[in-house]
């Protein structure tokens, strides 16, 4: 219920709680992401965002591309209501803190919407859902897929899931892969990258997968 109670207030004053988008990466972290991005605007493909919180990074990053003429479709997919309990559980076993449960609970789809559209992006594609059992027939091609999930096993996932779909010169980023294990989401990089025989690459806490031309 206070989650719920918590997610109406932010519809409600969200023309001013959120006036200005609500980045969720840190700065240097978004440097890396919107240049990594630019850099690849001239592929044919979408973006995608897992993990977008109230879509404060999406809203950034694709006017950022549209204002250089990128013509792709910006997808955020995302459960808008905060982690899926048997995944946050399994990391809380590995040694995160169950007080994190709830931290991005008090969202909704209708918030995001508000949110994007109070800053011009209408055309952020948001999809509701557990990423990691989407479906193949909703991903299409991304020059970039920024995984953006906190937690080991699902960021993975996604980042397996999505690793088809990168078009050749794309790039996988996976936020949250630091050392000091605030989030686990490092071990699920590292799987990844070891299953597919790929060198991590870090950037001020961003794993960083590229696809060859």
């Amino acid at each position: 219920m206070l989650h719920a109670l918590r997610a109406a207030a932010k519809q409600a004053l969200a023309p001013l709680i959120f006036r200005y988008p609500p980045i969720g990466l840190k700065p240097e972290r978004a440097a890396v992401y919107l240049s990594a991005l630019l850099e690849r605007a001239s592929l044919i493909g979408d973006v995608a965002e897992v993990g977008c919180n109230v879509g404060g990074t999406a809203i950034f990053a694709c006017q950022a591309l549209r204002n250089v003429g990128w013509g792709g479709d910006y997808f955020c997919f995302d459960t808008f209501g905060g982690f899926v309990d048997e995944q946050f559980e399994a990391d809380v076993a590995q040694g995160t803190k169950s007080s994190k449960r709830h931290l991005f609970s008090a969202n909704s789809v209708s918030l995001v919407e508000k949110i994007t559209a109070q800053h011009g992006r209408s055309d952020i594609h948001l999809v509701a859902g557990d990423a990691t059992k989407i479906s193949d027939n909703q991903l299409g091609s991304y020059i970039a897929v920024l995984a953006d999930i906190d937690l080991s096993e699902p960021s993975y996932e996604v980042l397996k899931r999505f690793w088809p779909h990168v078009v050749p010169g794309g790039i996988m980023l996976c936020d949250d892969c630091v050392e000091s294990r605030h989030w686990l989401a490092r071990d699920g990089y590292e799987k990844f990258c070891q299953e597919y025989k790929i060198m991590p690459e870090y950037r001020y806490g961003l794993g960083i997968v590229r696809k060859p031309h």
